[in-house]
């Protein structure tokens, strides 16, 4: 079970996954965001990541070309794609990147994943959904919709989850991976004890 802390801004929040290891460590890197990451700052993130965590800069319907640009300032591991991007922007980021392309879907019914499965993307994203929000509401997925869909693709489950309901989550969804970013928050702050009780249900145990 893979575990992606998103919404990283902080040097501080670097230090708590180079503690905690989670597999995946999320950037946002497009403008207009809460937890938007300037590329100078995101420069400097990535350059006190300590260990094997993965790095996901997450974009919102960018360019192939914009995106290239970020990768020459900040050495991502992972694309996520988080807007309205089709097949033909998930082959040019590839084309332009070389990286694995990931797409966030806010699932309000079983044939949004199906169509989701025909992006060319690496793995999905499912969440919530919220009028005009991109992601990072807090809202949980609908748990039941995304299992019944029963998905072929690999993918993480997002929204809305907390230390308090993800064991649930993955019982009843059985994702491949846990995304995280405003359930492990503190008025609106990474929060290092919240993300270590994730590492512990996840893994069973700290191994930091």
């Amino acid at each position: 079970m893979k575990i992606k802390f998103c919404g990283i801004r902080r040097l501080e929040d670097v230090a708590y996954c180079n503690d905690l290891q989670p597999d995946y460590l999320g950037m946002i890197l497009s403008e207009g965001f809460r937890r938007t990451v300037p590329i100078e700052t995101a420069a400097k993130l990535a350059a006190a990541r300590r260990g094997r965590t993965a790095l996901v800069g997450v974009f919102v319907d960018e360019t192939p070309e914009h995106i290239a640009q970020v990768l020459k300032q900040v050495p991502l591991d992972v694309i996520q794609l988080h807007g309205s991007e089709t097949a033909e922007i998930v082959s040019g980021v590839r084309w332009r990147t070389g990286l694995p392309i990931w797409k966030a879907v806010r699932v309000q019914s079983p044939e949004e994943i199906a169509a989701a499965q025909q992006l060319g993307a690496d793995r999905l994203i499912l969440e919530g959904h919220v009028p005009g929000q991109a992601g990072g509401t807090g809202v949980t997925a609908d748990w039941n919709l995304i299992a019944g869909a029963r998905p072929s693709q690999s993918f993480l489950l997002a929204g809305g989850l907390t230390p308090e309901n993800v064991a649930e989550a993955v019982s009843l969804v059985q994702p491949d991976g846990v995304d995280f970013s405003s359930g492990i928050e503190t008025d609106g702050v990474k929060d290092y004890e919240k993300m270590k009780q994730i590492v512990t249900i996840i893994r069973g145990g700290y191994h930091g």
